[in-house]
């Protein structure tokens, strides 16, 4: 029969804290906490569930199945706390928390870097960290809850996630300076797949886009060489190795350093949808959602700039003095 003890946030903390390290003597170093009473706070939680938590042996101990089960539970119920005590400090106009931002390697470093300064400027008591990854691999970070929110291709169709839409960017040839096609004003799809491509590997989005875009116009891809790492693959660019397809964000950089040339593709446009993608099945936070629209402001900034080649998928107006004011999903 469980006990009618109470269970506190400080214990649910240790608890985690063990499991993480394995140990009662780490998680007592890692706390600050003696370890006789960290042993008397995992005591009085496994007398409140009634179930033992964790098997001693002789390195440290592990999680019981009944351990397993709270460890799970636990973590979300702790984030919900600190999401909650952020979000009510936020009522009172100062936003906190902390934000696990995840972007594709082929986001612009000048982007990310103004979204990251943007955000730090006008809300720096979030903790704000980033990680950059390929798109299969942040759509099963977000929906593992490792990542708060991800600009992402979209793939509205994953069931545990929630997609707002970004922008449709354009595609472009990218060719090395001084060639032929490189002087031109457009380059056809057709004159595009003849063309020796560097490309990434098989199951990559654009590589998968492109294959089916060969096989609609009963082609083959010249696939020069398979390259899945972008600072690699547009060094080849500037060596003249081939030729590669990718946004004009991606590369505005090297353009205006003169390194490499983005034209047009047509005949037809070429467009590929991006999202930003947050778990399904809980709201976002206060810091997430102004996070979101600083994404909102500084992807409409580069799109009327001209330095990111699309179409933007969410409604805007522009406010220099209030941006943030006036940006609407």
């Amino acid at each position: 029969m469980a006990s009618n003890l109470k269970i506190d946030l400080r214990q649910l903390n240790s608890f985690l804290t063990i499991a993480k390290r394995g140990s009662f003597s780490r998680a007592s170093e890692a706390l600050f906490i003696a370890q006789p009473a960290l042993s008397r706070q995992i005591r009085l939680l496994e007398e409140a569930l009634d179930a033992e938590l964790f098997v001693r042996h002789g390195r440290g101990v592990l999680l019981t199945t009944a351990g397993e089960v709270l460890y799970e539970r636990a973590k979300g119920l702790l984030k919900d706390t600190e999401q909650l005590q952020a979000d009510v400090a936020a009522v009172s106009g100062t936003v906190t928390g902390q934000v696990k931002l995840g972007l594709l390697p082929t986001i612009s470093n000048e982007l990310a870097t103004m979204i990251v300064k943007q955000f730090r400027t006008l809300y720096p008591r979030v903790n704000l960290a980033v990680r950059s990854a390929m798109s299969g691999t942040l759509q099963q970070m977000v929906s593992q809850q490792k990542l708060d929110l991800v600009i992402t291709y979209d793939q509205s169709k994953h069931k545990n996630l929630r997609h707002t839409p970004l922008i449709d960017e354009r595609f472009f040839l990218i060719a090395p300076p001084d060639t032929e096609i490189s002087k031109r004003n457009t380059v056809n799809l057709d004159e595009v797949l003849n063309l020796p491509l560097i490309l990434p590997e098989e199951k990559h989005g654009l590589r998968a886009r492109m294959e089916k875009e060969a096989m609609q116009r009963h082609k083959k891809i010249n696939l020069a060489f398979e390259v899945s790492a972008w600072p690699l693959l547009s060094e080849m660019i500037k060596q003249q190795l081939g030729y590669t397809i990718l946004s004009s964000a991606t590369v505005s950089e090297m353009v205006e350093r003169g390194e490499i040339v983005a034209v047009p593709i047509v005949k037809p446009e070429l467009y590929r949808s991006l999202a930003i993608a947050t778990p399904g099945n809980r709201p976002a936070s206060i810091a997430v959602r102004k996070l979101i629209e600083v994404i909102f402001y500084q992807v409409a900034q580069h799109v009327e700039s001209g330095r990111w080649s699309g179409k933007l998928l969410f409604e805007k107006t522009v406010d220099c003095n209030h941006p943030l004011k006036s940006v609407h999903a």
